[in-house]
C-alpha cells in the first residue's frame, strides 16, 4: 500500500553525544515521539542512530508554517534546553539544516532499518544530481522493501537520500537494488569525490 503524502520541505538534524551521554540521548529522542505526534502539521518524523555516539532526526512537511511550528515546538525546545548536558558542541545553525524534499516514495510497514548517504554534486552538475534523483524515484517503486525514501537539497550542491527498511534484509535489497546501481554508476560523472562509505548504516529508533 502507497500512502500519498505531499511533503514539499524537511529538516536533518545530526548530533553527537557526549560518551557518558548516549542512552541519555537515545531516551530523550525515544520520547520526542509522544511529543511530535501532537504537530499536526509534522508529516512525517524519525528519530535515528548512525553510530555509537551520532544521532539524528529526519523530518518533513508540507509547508513552511509546518516547519516553524516544529521549530518553536516542545521537541525543539527540549533539545535545546538539554543540548549542553548531553551533547557535543552542538550548533543551532550547523546541526539544523533545513532541506528542500526533491522526491519521496512510501508503503506502509515498520520502518526500523535506514540508510542516509549525503552527496556533493560537482560544479555545473546540480541539475544532473536533481534529474538523477527523479529517476530514483520511480525506480523505488519496483521495491516493496523501501517503505520510505527521500531524495533532499541541503543546498545548491549538497543532496542526501533518507530511506527506511523494516530490517537488514529489505535494507541489504535496496543496496543491491537498480537505484544503488545506478547511484555507483553516475557518481563519478556527476558526484564530487564520492565513494561508498558515504551510504551510512542507521538505526530507526522511532518516526511517526
Amino acid at each position: 500500500m502507497k500512502h500519498t503524502k505531499k511533503e514539499t520541505i524537511g529538516l536533518l538534524v545530526t548530533m553527537k553525544a557526549k560518551p557518558s551521554k548516549k542512552k541519555e540521548v537515545k531516551e530523550f529522542l525515544l520520547s520526542g515521539l509522544a511529543l511530535v505526534s501532537k504537530e499536526p502539521q509534522t508529516v512525517s518524523w524519525f528519530a535515528f542512530r548512525i553510530d555509537e555516539n551520532t544521532f539524528g532526526i529526519y523530518d518533513a512537511f508540507e509547508v513552511e508554517a509546518g516547519r516553524q511550528a516544529h521549530l518553536k515546538g516542545d521537541v525543539a525546545k527540549a533539545l535545546l534546553t538539554h543540548a549542553d548536558t548531553l551533547l557535543e558542541s552542538f550548533d543551532v545553525n550547523v546541526s539544523i539544516h533545513p532541506v528542500n524534499i526533491i522526491a519521496s516514495n512510501h508503503k506502509s510497514g515498520t520502518q526500523n532499518k535506514g540508510l542516509l548517504v549525503i552527496m556533493n554534486a560537482k560544479a555545473g552538475k546540480s541539475e544532473a544530481v536533481e534529474n538523477f534523483l527523479q529517476v530514483g524515484k520511480q525506480l523505488v517503486n519496483d521495491e516493496p522493501e523501501t517503505l520510505s525514501w527521500y531524495a533532499i537539497k541541503l543546498d545548491d550542491t549538497k543532496y542526501a537520500i533518507f530511506d527506511t527498511f523494516a530490517d537488514d534484509i529489505g535494507r541489504d535489497a535496496h543496496l543491491t537494488g537498480k537505484i544503488a546501481a545506478a547511484l555507483i554508476e553516475n557518481a563519478p560523472v556527476i558526484l564530487k569525490d564520492f565513494e561508498t562509505s558515504a551510504i551510512q548504516k542507521i538505526d530507526i529508533l522511532v518516526s511517526k
